[in-house]
């Protein structure tokens, strides 16, 4: 588990196996619903340049292998183009096609798990966050510090997905309460997988509320810090998939 001084300890933390529903799809499957679905809710536009096939499989927790297996099926069945050359790279093809991805089913059919894991972060998260303003120290200051501009400086949402798991885990980390990071980790990694490519400018916009955040712990203000992560962490109820319906990240 990371501690206070180490930002490296946060993604192999989140290879850990997660005890959901979507672990019934098979690892292209879930890649292939998750990039689908994110165009199919308008997250990704037509004509969107994806990262690189490694930094697709490290923001979503699988292999390389599996990465590129899933983008090119999803080329092959035209919700991607897949382009070589200079200029080339894997692109959004047509929004329409995604609706064809029968592996998005079983991923929508997860919307009472994923809103349980919220609740489940949302709880350890304010008991967490609530230590932590009495706790932290400044080189643990110093780490969530990192996190929040590197996610600042983040270019697209496989960037922005490293800086957020070191934030937050660093930020369990800084509680002292060990005995509860490895159920906190483990509800982090589980909503991770249900996490969808996101538009950069709206990830910006959360990591801002990281920035707010640091500022409470740097105060030791456990009242306004516990605050911004029930708000921060409560309004994925809205912003995740399962409440798309009702609003738009873009909008």
């Amino acid at each position: 588990m990371v501690d206070g001084n180490d930002t490296h300890g946060a993604v192999p933390a989140l290879a850990n196996p997660a005890v959901s529903g979507i672990t019934r799809l098979s690892a292209t499957d879930t890649v292939r619903a998750r990039i689908a679905l994110a165009i199919e809710l308008g997250l990704m536009v037509v004509g969107e340049q994806l990262p690189s096939d490694h930094d697709v499989a490290a923001a979503l927790g699988v292999s390389e292998i599996t990465a590129r297996r899933a983008l090119k099926s999803l080329a092959d069945e035209g919700v991607l183009a897949r382009r070589r050359g200079r200029t080339g790279g894997t692109f959004v093809a047509e929004p329409g096609a995604s609706a064809s991805v029968a592996s998005i089913t079983a991923y929508l059919a997860d919307a009472a798990d994923v809103h349980r894991l919220i609740d489940e972060r949302v709880l350890l998260e304010c008991a967490l966050v609530h230590h932590a303003a009495l706790n932290i120290s400044a080189g643990q200051l110093d780490v969530l510090d990192e996190a929040v501009a590197q996610a600042a400086t983040a270019e697209n949402w496989t960037d922005y997905h490293a800086a957020d798991a070191r934030f937050h885990l660093g930020v369990a980390a800084a509680s002292g309460l060990d005995w509860a990071l490895p159920q906190y980790a483990a509800a982090l990694n589980a909503l991770y997988r249900y996490f969808l490519p996101y538009p950069v400018d709206y990830l910006h916009g959360v990591n801002r509320e990281h920035a707010r955040l640091v500022a409470a712990l740097r105060e030791h203000d456990p009242v306004a810090a516990v605050a911004i992560i029930r708000q921060h962490v409560s309004v994925l109820h809205d912003s995740m998939f399962v409440g798309l319906a009702a609003g738009d990240p873009r909008s």
